[in-house]
């Protein structure tokens, strides 16, 4: 463990000393800090010390009382808390240990003879910025790393459009802009064409999905059985399914495989295996007429109106027939 001796001391100095008379010092072996009086009247030196342990002391040179400081209660130094001095000491040798490499802070209090050892606090670093102003003139830019020669690129700020020459473009920020050009590609590129191969295929059970016309929710007299409603309609139809294109289409979907929406038996079966709840066709599996669409699911405008709309934004449907799954009229 490195040892060495550090004094703290008031002295005269002679001439050639750039200290000021009577300066409160902090020594370490032959080096020396004065201590200097902050804001709040207490005194202040700072020393960047290794790992090691210390002695230090407080007093003039003369060693005179009232000058000359050593612990009143303390056996050593112990951080962040303030520790009583006795300002009258016959030697003063002040013992420290520190545990790791640091900028230390000394700050005596003299109302009260306290003194305070801790780690000199960070500074903070306080950025500050200031928002760019539009220029008069354009702004040259290199796009080479993103953008290829004659690539026309668009501000989405302004509408403004340039081409790329020699992996550079020219452009005016807009006047609100504060000076940001957003660069986009003026023309995009066409999207590939349809590929089963590659579709992704959203499925949904239209009954299950959403309600978009609650007007059809109990055709041919169908009603809920009041309970868990395990196996009556819930109310989803055609008309939900156009509501939530937009939906679909940004999950990145160009197929919707829908369960059939043709016409099932209008009554229910017994459900489970004790046949104890209400169980209706809203899954499309009770087929009693291959050439009507069933009432619940909706009209053929509102059909019509779901495969036009899907089609604008690039989306097949899938139609589930399930020919295998018919029912006996109830």
């Amino acid at each position: 463990m490195k040892k060495t001796l550090i004094s703290l001391s008031v002295a005269m100095l002679g001439a050639c000393s750039q200290m000021p008379d009577n300066a409160l010092l902090l020594s370490l072996d032959d080096q020396q800090v004065a201590f200097a009086a902050n804001e709040q009247g207490l005194l202040v030196a700072e020393k960047k010390l290794d790992k090691g342990s210390y002695t230090f002391a407080i007093g003039d040179n003369a060693q005179t009382c009232g000058s000359t400081f050593a612990l009143a209660e303390d056996a050593r130094i112990k951080f962040n808390r303030p520790l009583k001095l006795d300002d009258c000491a016959g030697e003063s040798a002040i013992p420290m240990r520190v545990f790791k490499a640091n900028t230390y802070q000394f700050t005596l209090n003299p109302a009260n003879n306290e003194l305070t050892v801790k780690v000199k606090p960070k500074q903070s670093n306080e950025l500050t910025f200031t928002c760019p102003v539009a220029s008069d003139s354009p702004k040259v830019i290199d796009v080479s790393a993103t953008f290829a020669d004659g690539t026309v690129l668009r501000d989405a700020l302004s509408g403004q459009q340039a081409t790329v020459s020699r992996g550079k473009i020219a452009l005016q920020p807009s006047a609100n802009s504060q000076g940001l050009l957003l660069l986009e590609p003026a023309e995009q590129a066409p999207k590939a064409e349809f590929d089963w191969d590659n579709a992704t295929v959203y499925f949904v059970m239209t009954d299950r999905f959403y309600n978009g016309n609650p007007d059809n929710d109990n055709s041919y007299g169908r009603s809920k059985d009041g309970e868990h409603e395990i196996g009556t309609f819930h109310g989803g139809d055609l008309a939900g399914l156009t509501a939530k294109l937009d939906y679909i289409e940004s999950l990145g979907v160009n197929a919707i495989w829908i369960t059939s929406p043709l016409e099932q038996i209008h009554g229910w079966v017994g459900g489970g295996d004790k046949g104890d709840f209400k169980h209706y066709g809203y899954h499309g599996y009770y087929h009693q007429d291959w050439t009507k669409l069933d009432a619940n699911m909706g009209t053929e405008e509102e059909l019509r109106q779901f495969i036009d709309t899907a089609h604008e934004k690039g989306i097949r449907i899938v139609w589930d027939v399930v020919m295998n799954h018919t029912a006996t009229p109830r």
